[in-house]
């Protein structure tokens, strides 16, 4: 295979891995939509439920409730999984797309200096802390408003199923954290 054929394949295998890439980061921005319904609705989930109880004085308030934060705890779950999945498909196509810049820029003569292409390869440190902290602080957040705003109303209500509640959010986002270090590790180990 002559350069100009072996560049042209590398290019347009370059450019598939990229859109593959770029369709699983916009999935998995469109996932973020889903989280805004499921926070705005554990924020209303409370007094739907006072509605319900004044409909029905024999409904038991403090249940209902902890069906409904343990539902919308198992979706969001769910999603976050899910998401993880995603993930783990833009790492792998990120990383072939680094082995792809680094065939173009030999077969382009470009020297290790060159600006061509170098966007992943010599930046790669910043953009990996950057995302971590961006995903963090967002994680941190949701966990925080998904945990503990649920926690505060199923305390005034049921103290057991406060506490049921809690263990169960904390264990489901115990377990997504650690995914979430196992699936990145090699990115989160790389020192400045």
């Amino acid at each position: 295979m002559d350069s100009n054929s072996r560049l042209e394949y590398l290019y347009k295998e370059y450019v598939r891995l990229n859109e593959k890439a770029e369709e699983y980061i916009k999935s998995a921005f469109e996932d973020l939509k889903l989280m805004g319904v499921i926070g705005a609705t554990i924020a209303l989930w409370k007094p739907i439920v006072d509605a319900i109880v004044l409909a029905n004085p024999k409904i038991d308030q403090s249940g209902i409730l902890l069906l409904g934060f343990l539902s919308l705890l198992l979706v969001v779950a769910i999603i976050g999984f899910w998401n993880l999945i995603k993930q783990s498909f833009i790492i792998f196509f990120a990383d072939n797309l680094q082995g792809y810049e680094e065939e173009i820029r030999k077969e382009l003569n470009e020297a290790d200096y060159s600006r061509v292409f170098n966007f992943n390869l010599e930046k790669e440190t910043k953009l990996i802390e950057s995302y971590r902290t961006t995903f963090a602080a967002f994680i941190i957040v949701f966990a925080i408003a998904t945990t503990f705003i649920p926690f505060i109303i199923l305390l005034y209500t049921n103290s057991y199923y406060a506490f049921i509640y809690i263990l169960l959010s904390l264990t489901i986002f115990g377990a997504y954290f650690q995914v979430l270090k196992k699936s990145t590790k090699k990115y989160f180990s790389i020192k400045k």
